[in-house]
């Protein structure tokens, strides 16, 4: 039970600072996050994107093909902290396995005149609501590795992250977050399809992730 209310309560704090945030009207977008990426480059995003893909998920990685600054990346996995990340890095090392980290960052800040007052609200709360959620797949993978959550524990998040997403997309039907909250959505079913592995919410996690830092707001 104290399982259910916490993942309840995460998706309706989530969701209502999209609603605080368009009733209050800010004056700018003020956000500010980074995401820690153990992953590959890629020499191209075509056959050697799919191929080194394939093969970190075959290990139990994410396999999600990370854009970054005109580059590609293929995540192993993604961490809010570097010290993790550097961890993890070092210990696939030793495995034999040449990966690195990458810090992907977003520091957006919107002067009035480039949005209205309402969307720049709208789209900052967007940005929080999905950085929470990719927060909730990335808690939720650790716990099944750990064995703390079950299949209907990790179904359950898998649902309520959708149904965020949902809610996020009927919010945004007319505005530059429609399509990746679409694409969002399908990957969240997608990972909800019969066994839920740990490498399926770290896969969706770093694609909210990626929305988060290289959706173009303008």
């Amino acid at each position: 039970m104290p399982f259910y209310i916490s993942v309840a309560a995460a998706v309706t704090l989530t969701l209502a600072v999209i609603i605080c945030t368009a009733s209050c009207g800010s004056a700018k977008i003020n956000f500010k996050c980074a995401f820690y990426l153990v992953c590959y480059s890629v020499e191209d995003n075509s056959l050697s994107a799919d191929a080194i893909s394939d093969g970190v998920s075959g290990f139990g990685g994410a396999g999600y093909v990370f854009e970054y600054c005109g580059d590609f990346y293929v995540t192993v996995a993604c961490y809010y902290k570097e010290n993790d990340a550097v961890r993890v890095q070092r210990s696939l090392l030793r495995r034999g396995l040449q990966c690195f980290v990458l810090t992907a960052e977003r520091d957006e800040y919107a002067p009035k005149s480039r949005l209205s007052g309402n969307r720049q609200a709208q789209y900052e709360g967007n940005l929080n609501t999905l950085f929470s959620l990719s927060k909730l797949c990335y808690d939720c993978a650790n716990k099944l590795d750990t064995g703390e959550y079950n299949q209907a524990s990790a179904k359950s998040v898998l649902a309520d992250v959708e149904k965020s997403l949902k809610g996020l997309k009927t919010a945004n039907s007319a505005n530059c977050f429609y399509e990746e909250l679409r694409r969002l959505s399908a990957e969240c079913s997608a990972a909800g399809e019969g066994f839920v592995y740990s490498r399926n919410l770290r896969k969706l996690q770093t694609a909210i992730a990626d929305t988060v830092i290289n959706i173009d707001l303008y």
